[in-house]
């Protein structure tokens, strides 16, 4: 990779890791042609470069490639700039999974700060969704979900919790 694109991809990283940490809402990507994109940083997995071409990888299992000599600059918008106040909206919904490792059934607890919308899923490590379910809007409170795991394959999962403005991950043993 030349040094130009080496330094746009080492700002991509870093801005990914940058906007992860500061929950920013969205990057764009502006490209030479005049065209851009746009896309919710909650939806994106991890960001990869392979010689002259970066890889997007979506948490839905979606994958973009572009070669850096066509990204002309790119962009993203805030949503929070204070990190305690996204540490102390993650750790309010005092996520628990149990038993962990499980054979079968997977209790998934947790407290609901306020009202929010719930979507629970779990991901295999390439981030590929093996089962999902929408719990759709639920009322500030505690609650205790079942992912029934009988029928997934032995191995290592994440489960992932989300809400309109949270995401919450958990590593999960299936064996």
């Amino acid at each position: 990779m030349g040094t130009q694109n080496f330094k746009t991809g080492l700002l991509l990283v870093m801005l990914l890791l940058l906007c992860r940490f500061n929950h920013a809402q969205n990057i764009q990507f502006n490209y030479t042609n005049g065209s851009s994109v746009s896309y919710n940083l909650e939806d994106v997995r991890k960001i990869t470069f392979d010689a002259d071409v970066m890889n997007l990888f979506l948490w839905d299992g979606s994958v973009f490639s572009w070669n850096v000599n066509t990204i002309d600059n790119f962009n993203y918008e805030e949503s929070y700039s204070n990190i305690q106040e996204l540490l102390n909206n993650a750790n309010a919904w005092n996520l628990n999974v149990c038993p962990n490792p499980t054979n079968s059934i997977l209790n998934i607890n947790f407290n609901l700060p306020k009202a929010d919308e719930v979507l629970i899923g779990l991901y295999d490590i390439d981030g590929k969704p093996i089962l999902e379910k929408d719990f759709g809007n639920k009322v500030a409170g505690e609650y205790q979900e079942i992912l029934d795991l009988t029928n997934i394959p032995n191995g290592t999962y994440i489960c992932r919790i989300s809400g309109t403005r949270n995401i919450i991950t958990k590593k999960v043993i299936k064996h």
